[in-house]
């Protein structure tokens, strides 16, 4: 009897198992179905899979396997859904190794509205990516259903900024809470600013970076408190230039002596273009580190015009580092009263000093500039022969008259001629048009070296001017044209 039974087990096992498996790999086909159909651009299809895939517990476990169109469209998707269960899988979604679906991820929970702002929290200890995404999440939940609406958005900012500034508490958060909080309205930027006053000198750190970056002149009080010692001087520094409330220049000032902080303080001081600091960092260019003296440098060209008496006045120190700094803090202001002073500078002993007032002299419409500039291409030193050409550039299609009348003039040598024709292609192709002219206007000497600057600059209006110049012209002058003319072959499809 019991030999008899066994048979029937066996088949009654192997039924069982044979419907298992059956019922598994249907399951898993009609899985694989809803995940492709993820990636569909039929909405509701999308929206319909999703939510089977969120209801069988499935989705979030099988995503990371997916193609990134696919994952893209998943949140999407779930944004359409926007249930308890979707948040919590965008959730995820916002910590893809990729950007887009990191982006509608995000984009999805903006869209589910404030129910997502725990969510984008706690994706802000997440850094990089996620981070940013969840911090440009809080900031758009923030401008609310109606962003022209000041007073709607204001209270949309306190309701989003009155949890997120909790974080600030956290150590593994407080960076994307207060980058948030930064954009988000009052409420946020007091918070900040508390944070200033902070024990935690990390947190002060983030806070003073934010309210600079966002240019808060209500942190200036904050930022001046950590100037002092035990504070966060660095950023502190940082943020005062970048906020631009000149009200910090005397604060700052004292920091120029200061190794540790001289190079910071020179860049805000430029920042806030405060006369008040030209004639305090010009006493410390004395110093020969070049990245201090390169940003003291910048900061008086961003003072500009209000610094030119006191650059023009140290261009005659007897010291050749003040000299230096003169010249190239002038460089870029483009005032003409300096240009008396740098044309003296010209004559300088040290080759920096004249390279630096050579290009300081350079800027759009400076003719008054080109004899002493004409004067330094002739300079012993390559340096300066270059920045006289690169000055030219700059000064423009106006000097080409006074460069033309040198090269007429029959007196100047080959090399100065050549450095002419140099100065002409710096100009580019704005020059074109007047050296056309000059080919048929100029004498022979100043033929010559028009055509050179034209095949230089290489603009292919200048073929039919040089091939009648090939046909009219004799001896040296036919062989320049036909040289030109093969130097714009590339560019003209001669």
């Amino acid at each position: 009897m019991e030999e008899q039974r066994r048979p029937w087990t066996y088949i009654v096992i192997s039924v069982i198992a044979l419907a298992l498996i059956g019922w598994l790999v249907a399951r898993s086909v009609a899985k694989q179905r809803l995940l492709r159909t993820l990636g569909t651009n039929d909405m509701k299809a999308r929206v319909a899979a999703a939510r089977a895939l969120l209801d069988s517990g499935k989705l979030v476990d099988s995503l990371p396997a997916q193609p990134v169109i696919r994952r893209s469209k998943a949140a999407q998707a779930l944004g359409e859904i926007g249930t308890d269960k979707a948040i919590a899988a965008l959730g995820v979604i916002l910590e893809d190794q990729e950007e887009a679906p990191r982006r509608w991820a995000r984009q999805a929970l903006v869209k589910i509205g404030k129910r997502s702002v725990p969510t984008l929290m706690r994706a802000l200890a997440a850094g990089g990516g996620t981070k940013d995404e969840a911090v440009k999440g809080l900031v758009q939940l923030g401008l609310g259903d109606d962003p022209s609406d000041k007073a709607k958005v204001a209270e949309s900012q306190a309701q989003v900024a009155a949890p997120v500034r909790f974080l600030l508490t956290d150590r593994a958060s407080y960076g994307g809470a207060a980058q948030a909080l930064s954009q988000l309205g009052e409420v946020g930027i007091k918070a900040l600013i508390d944070g200033c006053y902070a024990v935690d000198a990390n947190l002060r750190q983030q806070c003073l970076d934010n309210l600079g970056k966002q240019k808060v002149r209500a942190a200036v009080p904050a930022a001046l408190y950590n100037l002092r010692k035990g504070g966060q001087i660095s950023n502190a520094i940082e943020a005062l230039g970048l906020i631009g409330d000149r009200s910090a220049t005397p604060a700052l000032i004292p920091f120029l002596t200061n190794k540790d902080f001289r190079l910071g303080a020179a860049t805000a001081l430029g920042l806030l273009r405060d006369p008040r600091a030209v004639d305090p960092i010009l006493a410390t260019l004395t110093d020969t580190e070049k990245a201090y003296r390169d940003a003291a440098i910048l900061a008086l060209r961003r003072i500009g015009k209000p610094a030119v008496p006191s650059l023009v006045r140290t261009l005659k120190s007897p010291n050749v580092l003040l000299r230096r700094a003169a010249a190239s803090g002038l460089i870029g202001i483009g005032s003409p009263a300096a240009n008396a002073a740098l044309a003296e500078a010209l004559r300088d002993e040290d080759a920096k000093v004249r390279a630096s007032a050579a290009l300081a002299l350079g800027w759009r419409g400076n003719v008054a500039a080109a004899p002493a500039l004409v004067k330094a291409l002739s300079d012993p030193e390559w340096r300066v022969v270059d920045a006289a050409v690169s000055a030219f550039g700059e000064i423009g299609t106006k000097a080409i008259n006074p460069l033309l009348a040198v090269l007429a003039r029959g007196d100047t040598g080959v090399e100065l001629q050549y450095q002419i024709s140099r100065a002409l292609v710096e100009m580019g192709r704005d020059a074109v048009p007047d050296l056309i002219s000059a080919l048929d206007t100029s004498p022979k000497p100043v033929q010559r070296w028009v055509a050179v600057a034209l095949g230089e600059i290489g603009d292919p209006k200048a073929v039919e001017p040089l091939r009648k110049l090939e046909a009219r012209a004799e001896g040296d002058l036919k062989w320049v044209a036909q040289e030109q003319l093969r130097v714009l072959s590339g560019t003209s499809g001669l």
